[in-house]
Order: C-alpha cells, then sequence, then structure tokens
C-alpha cells in the first residue's frame, strides 16, 4: 500500500522571481531525503506561489525498503582462529555489537582479510521517519538572503506562518520555527482569508480552488495566457496584428505573485508613444507589472495586467491602473527631455563620483579598465587592425556607462546601457557605437540575447570579464547559494559570448593580464576563478548530453581556450558512440599509463625517435604508420576537427595491441628503452590534445 504526502510550507510573501528556485531545490532536496532514508515513492512534484511553497510526493510505501547493512571490522586474524573458531577477542567484538557469528562474512582488501558484519535491516514504518525528514527537508533550503525571526535562530527567506504535513488523512507532527506542523491552511488572502482543514490531500487542490487558490503555477501561467489572448480579441478589429509582448520574466514573476490571476486591458494617453520603445516597455513593466502591446513593430498605447483576484470591480482596477501609469509616463518624458541637453560625453566625469564599490574605486575607474581590456580583447579576435573598428570600440567604451548619471537610468536601473545607446543614437553617433553601448550588458539572464554587433560583443565580454575578476580580487566570492555580485552569471554570459563568436581566447592569459589592472595583483585568485569557470563549462557539456567520464577526460587537459574546450567535449560524445571505442581506449590506455610510468620513474624520453634503434617489426610498423599519419591528423586537431582526427588516430589500435604484445618497452638497453618511448610519447600527445582517455574507465 502506498499514499500521497503533503507538505505546504506558508510563509509571508517571497519574492516571486526566487519561488521558482525555491521549488526546484525542494524538489531535488526531497528526492535525496526519500532515496536517503530508503522510501520508495513513484513521483515527486511541487507547486506554490510567493505565499506557499508545496512538496507532494505520489505513491510514497507506509514502510521502509528492507536492507542489507555492511559494517566492517577487525582483521580475520584478530577475529578468529586459522580452523574459522572465534578467538576471545572474537566473542568480546560479537558481544559488543550483539551479533552472532553466523553474521560474519570476509572480505580482501589491499591490506589483507578483514572480517563484517552483514545484517538485515527491518525497515520502519514512513510515519514515524517523516517527522525529521520534513524538518530537514525544509532546513535544507537555501537562499540568496535569508532573515531570522522570533527568538529562535532558524533562517528562512521570509518568517513561516504554517505548516501543513499529511500522509494521507493522517497529521505529521513536528515543529519547526516555533510552528507546530497540522491540517490546516488558508484561502486566498482577500476573497476567502479564513484558515481550514485538508482532510487527505486528494482534495487540497479543489478545496483551495473553490477558495480562489490554483495551486499550480504551470496551470497559473496558463491561464493567463489563454484569458489574455481572448481579452486582446476585441483590438483585431483595428489592429489587425496586435499582440502582447511578453516579457518572460515579468511573466514568471506574475505567475508567483498571483494565486487567482484575472488579466485586464487598459489605454494610456497616445501622447506618451513619443518616448522610446525601451522607455516605454520599462515603465509599464518594471513599476505597474503590466505587458506592453504592439501591432507588427508599432507599439499601442495599451497596457495589460493582471490582477490578484476575480473579475468584481475590474473597471476601477483598469482605471486606478491607467491614471497611474500616465502619471509614470509623464515624469519619463520629463527625465528624457532633460537627460537628452546634455551629450554622453559631458557625463563622463561625474561617474567619478559613483562608487562601485570601495576597493574597485568608481565607474570611471571602471571605465578606464574597460579600454584596457577592450584593446587586449580586439588585439585578440581580430586579425587585422580595422582603424574604424577600433576607434568604434574605444568610443563606444568610453561612453557605455555614461548613462548612469541619467535621471532615466536612476529611475529605471534595468534600463543601464539601452539608454545610452538611445542617447548616443540622438547625439548623431554611429549607429554601431550605439548599438555597442546597448548591447554592453547582455545576456543579462538565462536565455537571454547575445550582442548582434562585434564592438558590442567585445565590449559585453570586456565588461564581465572585469566584474569577474574584480570582485574576486575583492573577496566577493559567491559560495553556496549566495552570489549578491551575481558573478555566476556573469561567468555564464562571458562563456555564451565566447562560445556564440568562437573566439579562441585563452583564459589564462585574460585573468593575468585584467588583474595586473588592479593596484594589488593577487595570483592566488586566478585558480578559484578559474574553478568558476570549469563548473560553467562543465554544465555547459552536460546540457550537451556528454557524460560524466567524457567531460572530465575533456576538462583534465585544460579548459582555458573554451571554444576549443567545448568542441572537444562535443567531439567526444559522438566518437564514444563508436561500437570499437572500447577496444581503442584500452589501446589509448595502455600506452598513456607506460608514459606516466616513465614519468614517475624519472626515465628519459627524447624528443625524436631513432630509426637505427627500431628492432622489432612492430615496432617499426607503429613508427612508419605515425610518420604516415601525423601531418594529416595534425592538421585535422589544428582545424578543431576532432571527429575527423581520432577516425585516423583510431588506425593506432591494432600496431599499438601488437607492440605491446611482442615489444618490450622498459627493456634494460637504455637506447632501446628510451627510443620506445619517445615513440609512444609522438603518439600519445596526439590523443592527449583531444582528451585523457585515462579518465574513460572503460573496462
Amino acid at each position: 500500500m502506498s499514499e500521497i504526502l503533503l507538505l505546504e510550507i506558508g510563509v509571508e510573501e517571497l519574492p516571486p522571481l526566487a519561488v521558482g528556485e525555491t521549488l526546484t531545490q525542494l524538489k531535488v532536496e526531497g528526492e535525496k531525503l526519500f532515496a536517503a532514508s530508503y522510501i520508495d515513492y513513484e513521483r515527486i512534484s511541487t507547486f506554490g506561489s510567493s505565499r506557499r511553497l508545496v512538496f507532494w510526493a505520489e505513491g510514497v510505501a507506509r514502510n521502509q525498503r528492507e536492507r542489507i547493512e555492511k559494517e566492517m571490522g577487525p582483521p580475520r586474524s584478530v577475529v578468529l582462529t586459522q580452523s574459522g573458531q572465534l578467538t576471545p577477542q572474537g566473542k568480546a567484538y560479537l558481544k559488543a555489537k550483539g551479533d552472532r557469528k553466523e553474521n560474519l562474512r570476509i572480505e580482501k582488501l589491499s591490506k589483507g582479510d578483514y572480517v563484517y558484519l552483514r545484517r538485515k535491516i527491518k525497515g520502519e514504518k514512513t510515519k514515524k521517519i517523516l517527522p525529521l525528514l520534513l524538518v530537514q527537508l525544509v532546513k535544507a533550503l537555501g537562499f540568496a538572503k535569508s532573515m531570522r525571526w522570533g527568538q529562535g535562530d532558524f533562517s528562512f527567506a521570509r518568517p513561516i506562518r504554517s505548516l501543513l504535513a499529511l500522509l494521507g488523512g493522517e497529521v505529521i507532527r513536528f515543529e519547526l520555527a516555533g510552528i507546530s506542523s497540522d491540517r490546516k491552511t488558508r484561502g486566498h488572502p482577500c476573497l476567502s482569508p479564513s484558515t481550514f482543514s485538508i482532510r487527505n490531500p486528494r482534495g487540497y487542490f479543489s478545496e483551495l480552488r473553490k477558495r480562489y487558490v490554483i495551486v499550480n503555477p504551470e496551470e497559473r501561467r496558463k491561464l493567463i495566457l489563454k484569458q489574455a489572448e481572448e481579452m486582446i480579441i476585441s483590438l483585431r478589429q483595428n489592429h489587425p496584428q496586435v499582440k502582447i509582448l511578453y516579457d518572460e520574466e515579468l511573466l514568471e514573476e506574475v505567475v508567483y505573485l498571483v494565486e487567482y490571476p484575472t488579466p485586464f486591458l487598459g489605454e494610456f494617453d497616445p501622447q506618451f508613444l513619443s518616448l522610446p520603445v525601451p522607455v516605454l516597455r520599462a515603465c509599464l513593466r518594471d513599476q505597474q507589472k503590466h505587458f506592453s502591446l504592439a501591432d507588427g513593430d508599432r507599439i499601442l498605447p495599451y497596457f495589460a495586467g493582471v490582477r490578484e483576484g476575480n473579475k468584481e470591480y475590474l473597471d476601477e482596477v483598469v482605471e486606478g491602473n491607467r491614471r497611474v501609469l500616465n502619471a509614470r509616463l509623464a515624469d519619463a518624458k520629463l527625465f528624457f527631455s532633460e537627460d537628452t541637453k546634455k551629450p554622453l560625453e559631458d557625463r563622463v566625469p561625474q561617474l567619478k563620483g559613483i562608487v562601485v564599490q570601495k576597493k574597485l574605486g568608481s565607474y570611471y575607474d571602471k571605465t578606464m579598465r574597460l579600454h584596457d581590456i577592450s584593446q587586449r580583447i580586439l588585439a585578440r579576435v581580430v586579425e587585422n587592425k580595422d582603424v574604424k573598428l577600433w576607434n568604434r570600440v574605444t568610443e563606444a567604451t568610453n561612453l557605455c556607462k555614461a548613462d548612469l548619471v541619467t535621471q532615466m537610468v536612476k529611475e529605471f536601473p534595468s534600463l543601464q546601457g539601452t539608454m545610452g545607446g538611445e542617447y548616443a543614437l540622438l547625439s548623431g553617433k554611429d549607429p554601431r557605437v550605439a548599438q555597442a553601448i546597448s548591447e554592453h550588458r547582455l545576456p543579462r539572464f538565462s536565455n537571454d540575447k547575445l550582442p548582434e554587433t562585434l564592438e558590442g560583443a567585445i565590449l559585453a565580454l570586456a565588461d564581465k570579464m572585469d566584474t569577474v575578476v574584480g570582485s574576486f580580487w575583492a573577496g566577493f566570492i559567491p559560495s553556496g547559494s549566495e552570489d549578491p555580485w551575481g558573478l555566476r552569471r556573469e561567468v555564464q554570459g562571458i562563456v555564451e559570448i565566447i562560445l556564440d563568436r568562437r573566439w579562441r581566447i585563452d583564459l589564462d592569459y585574460f585573468l593575468e593580464e585584467i588583474l595586473a589592472l588592479y593596484a594589488k595583483n593577487d595570483k592566488e585568485i586566478i585558480p578559484k576563478i578559474k574553478e568558476f569557470f570549469e563548473i560553467r563549462i562543465r554544465n555547459i557539456l552536460k546540457e550537451k548530453g556528454i557524460g560524466t567520464h567524457e567531460i572530465k577526460a575533456v576538462l583534465s587537459i585544460g579548459f582555458t581556450d573554451i571554444t576549443d574546450a567545448v568542441k572537444r567535449g562535443e567531439a567526444l560524445g559522438k566518437i564514444s558512440q563508436r561500437k570499437e571505442f572500447k577496444d581503442e581506449v584500452i589501446a589509448i590506455v595502455r600506452l598513456v599509463n607506460i608514459l606516466k610510468q616513465a614519468q614517475q620513474w624519472k626515465v628519459r624520453v627524447p624528443q625524436m625517435v631513432r630509426e637505427n634503434f627500431l628492432r622489432e617489426k612492430e615496432e617499426k610498423e607503429l613508427y612508419e604508420l605515425c610518420i604516415k599519419l601525423r601531418g594529416e591528423i595534425e592538421s585535422l586537431l589544428d582545424k578543431q576537427e576532432y571527429v575527423e582526427a581520432y577516425e585516423k588516430l583510431s588506425r593506432f589500435k591494432e600496431p599499438i595491441h601488437n607492440f605491446f604484445e611482442k615489444v618490450l618497452v622498459m627493456c634494460e638497453e637504455e637506447n632501446l628503452r628510451e627510443n620506445r618511448l619517445s615513440l609512444l610519447n609522438g603518439i600519445g600527445k596526439l590523443f592527449t590534445r583531444i582528451a585523457d582517455f585515462t579518465q574513460l574507465q572503460v573496462k
């Protein structure tokens, strides 16, 4: 028999954009705890909003699984005699463990034979384990910022106000943060604010729906989109291509902000259409949580919002929002008018008054660093010195932070860079300079667009590299879920730009060059920054379906050329699907291992193979194949055509096996030994330009 487990954590309102990640954590941590507790289940899901986090496990077994536990003991000679009888120490050992001789087993280890106890552990009732498990589950959730309340030392993103915990119809009793679990929850805060009891998890969703709460965020999302599309049908008579400009981040925020969504449509004063489109959208999005509408490429004077609640008094809601939005747009129009009275160049000195951080100096200091970094990137990624390109990058670098002192960006921080591009265009700057300024912070979040211009990509890379290196240098290193400077997002952006542009950039070189721009050059932080990059590259390869061992094999020979590391990973993923791959890897590993052995023994390995020291038929054949294929293979490797290069390298499989069958590498004659190692080393270097095949654990 199995049951449904329901845990609802009722909280004061969480930041809506943090809810999705928290629900993912809740699912992952729940799966870990169930596995560690030997509790079987069919499926775990999570639901919720900014007011409640819901853990839902179906098919939960009523009892833990029976399991066999193995406890290692002392050496066999201590516990048993040669004839297998218990020694006095053995009897004392079993007495101390409360066990019998029948449960003793012997295991051969590298250090000798040891005894161990093999016990069958009967599973306990699940309801007895759950109180502690659910406390651990809630405590396992991490947040960028946590808070404490009351007199305890427990912390959470927001104060916990209720805990509903049911296994089937039975309450799982526990206490956390001064709150005792029970079967009570609360309906919609305005439409049905009273508490009520849930008799059984199966009725949870329907009972809450009766009280104007839709628990499933995916259902809320679909409802918002469906009702919003129905809502704009009336506009199609005059605007045949009308559409709502959905901002994914805003849509996610709204989905988690409301529990009973009702979309509404309103109109603002058309005079404000004279404002730049990014300003219009920011006014609607940032301050009112509204979506913009467009007819084709033309913005319309309408806004789409989502109300928390039903359709009652919706006209008053629309009118109230219209008045507030018109006032916001009037302010924005004034800001825009004032900002355009002064060119961006004149604002650059004002950046000296805006501090990035005490150690990192002002935004003027950052602008000066960006000059140096962007010039270094240009020198690496552009073969011919295009003077006009260099001038555009230089001008964009000089102006990219100037909009920070404008009134518009002070009011709408999300428009940083975007407004700089708008103001640059209005002042007659080269359109590519203006676009580079507007693109220099891209990508800002996951799945955001990448810079379209070369100038924008160079400037964006420079900006993100300076932020990452500077933050590590100043001691702001992310740990766990803490990442107040958003460095994980910045590193992801760096990697995405490099891969998109297929740039061959030496990460080691750039980290040292950027670090040198700071007053105190601390090279000890470079390995920490590289580790941060390695995690992101590893995740990208995982997302591409590359196996764990293949990723380790690729990254263990280096990843400072990010484009190359990802290409090698993709290639090894394809190569590993070959039928012959296992036998090929065995040959490669034999070759590499003997070279490692020679290195440990400090045996000299000459660079050149001397033909007059080739004695055996098998080593001559291996050498001849190497001479025949090396040039072609090296050419393919240089062009990063790794799959094609490996297909050539795979021809070494049989000659390598034959070589090891017939030829003694570590022979007594020094000249022969060194020459054979030199031959293997030349071939091994070709393989290790793709990966360290010894990491693949092929058996």
